[in-house]
């Protein structure tokens, strides 16, 4: 009984020192990941974590690439996608692909450079969102862009967490594995075809469904439902959830949805970040050298470069095209989610 007790106690306190943590670092401007990731690093020296806790922030993660996806219904994310193609690619070309060429020019090998380039290539969407929110005066057409970019990033990004399991194996891919993944994409496409039907011929049902008490769980239970059904197939559990979130986007109101899943996610994505850091060895040191400055620098440099031509191509004015891309500059979820891989 003490033992409970004391156990109840831990979990109450550590609460509350990661919300108060956080809530510091927010003040400072900077975002609340840096504070988890921190408070995980340190945890790590004592604690190694288990697989209860992983799983933990592994429905975290889920969660909020549910809400991202039930941001983006399909018509209006087929419209963002037809005005911001172009610079998306470009954002590819340069992010991803020309990371990927400086890291094999310094000698690494191919797993490697597709993790960096990975790393480099993926934009926070809720830190860049959030600094968006924090600039008011900001013109409206270069969060639309930012926003539009945003919403392809989040699209292609999960892909790439897809395959990269199949680049960085050590063991030769074989046919099996590529047709399972092709069958995934498969079942995913006729369930989100067949969910998107139900959802706009059915607003009442759904609508009835949402009110009931115990709408959290079985709303919970389908996204994990599609998350599960990404890893069956060699996917992303992140891409079943994101589809998860498309599919219920048609519904007319979505503050219901917000409203059941929102705490739960608030409640287990700090862990998946705590895990995180849980996770990093600094035994050895942090290797600095040539390859981590040139890299940084061109982190930054080549989303500049991506808001400046592809802001111009969407429309934007000079100094807007400049704006916009360094506010394309943070890296953030995806990042850390293709370095866990390592």
């Amino acid at each position: 009984m003490n033992l409970d007790i004391n156990i109840i106690i831990f979990l109450g306190a550590a609460l509350a020192l990661i919300s108060i943590v956080s809530l510091l670092i927010e003040r400072l401007f900077f975002p609340s990941i840096l504070a988890f990731i921190g408070i995980g690093v340190i945890v790590g020296f004592f604690w190694d974590g288990n697989e209860v806790f992983k799983i933990a922030g592994e429905i975290g993660i889920v969660l909020l690439f549910f809400l991202l996806g039930l941001k983006f219904p399909i018509n209006e994310l087929t419209k963002r996608m037809r005005q911001v193609w172009k610079a998306g690619v470009l954002d590819i070309g340069l992010a991803f692909g020309v990371s990927m060429l400086i890291a094999l020019a310094f000698g690494l090998d191919v797993p490697q450079a597709f993790l960096i380039g990975a790393v480099l290539y993926a934009t926070s969407s809720s830190i860049s969102a959030r600094l968006l929110e924090r600039h008011q005066h900001k013109h409206e057409n270069i969060k639309e862009f930012v926003l539009a970019l945003l919403i392809f990033e989040d699209i292609f990004a999960p892909l790439l967490l897809t395959i990269a399991p199949f680049i960085i194996q050590d063991e030769p891919i074989v046919f099996s594995d590529v047709g399972k993944v092709f069958v995934g994409f498969l079942v995913f496409g006729v369930l989100l075809f067949l969910g998107i039907k139900f959802v706009t011929r059915h607003p009442r049902t759904v609508k009835h469904l949402l009110r009931q008490d115990d709408a959290s769980i079985g709303l919970i239970g389908l996204i994990l439902f599609f998350a599960g059904i990404g890893m069956v197939f060699g996917l992303s559990e992140i891409l079943g959830a994101f589809i998860a979130g498309i599919m219920l986007a048609g519904i007319h109101d979505i503050r219901p949805l917000k409203r059941l899943t929102v705490p739960v996610r608030d409640l287990f994505l700090p862990i998946f970040f705590i895990s995180f850091g849980i996770s990093i060895n600094l035994e050895q040191g942090v290797i600095i050298n040539a390859l981590f400055f040139v890299l940084i620098v061109w982190g930054v440099l080549s989303k500049w470069i991506v808001g400046r031509i592809g802001g111009r191509m969407y429309g934007l004015s000079r100094v807007q095209a400049n704006e916009a891309g360094f506010s394309l500059a943070p890296r953030g979820e995806f990042s850390i989610l293709f370095t866990a891989l390592s």
